[in-house]
């Protein structure tokens, strides 16, 4: 069935917007007139993963469906499955819910795919930018097992936990980001607008300026001159990086890099150990055999080194061998972890054992990171102050001059 995108009028005269299926436009403009809503505008939409090409990611943008909006609708279907309803019922019950157009007319089509005889896993494939393989897969088990309820609040709680460490990962990131641009911003705005003042100044002082003030006029004229080259110049080794940094061996370069870097290499491997543990227990959790869970779980870790060398681990794991076997040879990974993977696999409790990991691992990532920022963090005060104190040097010295001269 057709889905449209709508605007009308409300009888308290307030416009809305949002998503209406039916056979044709005007079957859906009758629709909307039964809830006593006149509409101004109805457009048929497509829905379709077909209709967000990979190659225009501009395109994307408009299609956004963040990973909070995956782990809301996740937590809903589980619950309103767990009340009685059935799937097609709970989508239905959600679409007349959400705000945003893009995902109500995904769940619409998904629904339509249900009532042609497709299972959910079958139809949330369909859309590989909004629920990526691990979550589809997790879905199909939970389908073939008949617990798909569990399997969704699982995959709720992971999501939660994934956006919960992310969130305080970027506000542990603010703090050094919001310095770095109130220092580029102070040395813009005192080269654009006090050094021409300054300069003129200067320039009425019949006497050798100090070495200091030189340097400062010298960058400030040069910068003032340069600045449009400079600026273009910075944007195209930004885009030249980014275009790099998508290449295979760009992105292999780069990760090798982050994991020699001091304190960066320790904090990234103790960031995709707890990951790795998370996923893989999520995964096991819902029923998926461990070789198939390894592979769903290799694409989740970001570092292409570290990915790459989990293919040993599932090779070994198909010709029998015990999982803490396999991870004992990687370099990343270290003893602990390899001994809480045997007790849990001789214990049979490897999936708690694994969550409890992936806590750990988590405060040690978090703990790991307030180190590293606290180092940064007084290099980059003192480098803002070593600026700023130059700069104000540079003007003041010269006036102090003057004043002896003119005394």
């Amino acid at each position: 069935m057709p889905v449209f995108s709508y605007e009308a009028v409300r009888e308290d005269g307030k416009r809305i917007k949002g998503i209406i299926d039916a056979e044709s436009p005007r079957a859906a403009a009758l629709r909307l007139k039964l809830k006593q809503q006149i509409p101004i505008a109805i457009k048929e939409e497509t829905f379709h993963a077909a209709s967000v090409p990979a190659s225009y990611p501009w395109s994307r943008l408009w299609h956004y469906v963040g990973l909070t909006d995956v782990m809301v609708f996740t937590r809903q279907l589980a619950i309103l499955l767990r009340a009685g309803l059935s799937v097609t019922g709970s989508l239905t019950a959600m679409i007349a819910q959400i705000k945003t157009p893009y995902l109500a007319g995904v769940l619409t089509n998904i629904r339509e795919r249900l009532s042609e005889g497709s299972t959910l896993h079958e139809a949330l494939r369909g859309y590989p930018h909004i629920f990526f393989p691990l979550y589809v897969e997790s879905i199909a088990a939970g389908e073939e097992s008949g617990r798909l309820s569990e399997v969704l609040m699982g995959l709720s709680d992971y999501l939660n936990r994934q956006i919960a460490l992310r969130n305080r990962l970027l506000s542990s990131l603010a703090y050094p980001v919001i310095m770095a641009m109130a220092a580029l911003g102070v040395f813009l705005i005192l080269i654009i607008y006090v050094l021409p003042s300054v300069s003129e100044i200067f320039k009425t002082i019949h006497q050798p300026l100090p070495a200091t003030t030189r340097l400062f006029l010298y960058v400030g004229g040069w910068v003032q001159a340069y600045g449009t080259l400079i600026a273009i110049f910075l944007a195209t080794v930004f885009i030249l990086f980014l275009r790099i940094k998508k290449t295979p061996r760009g992105q292999r370069a780069l990760d090798h890099l982050w994991l020699r870097v001091p304190y960066v290499g320790q904090w990234v491997k103790k960031a995709q150990i707890a990951r790795f543990a998370r996923t893989l227990s999520t995964i096991l959790t819902s029923g998926i055999p461990l070789v198939k869970a390894l592979r769903l779980t290799k694409g989740i870790i970001t570092n292409r080194i570290l990915q790459a060398s989990l293919d040993e681990v599932i090779q070994q794991i198909g010709e029998g061998k015990p999982l803490g076997y396999a991870l004992e040879h990687l370099f990343w990974v270290p003893p602990i972890v390899v001994q809480m993977i045997t007790v849990g696999e001789e214990s049979g409790g490897l999936e708690e054992m694994l969550m409890h990991m992936a806590d750990m691992y988590e405060e040690e990532t978090e703990a790991a990171l307030k180190t590293l920022l606290s180092v940064a963090e007084p290099i980059m005060i003192l480098f803002m102050g070593g600026i700023v104190g130059w700069i104000v040097i540079s003007v003041l010295l010269p006036i102090f001059n003057m004043n002896q001269f003119i005394r």
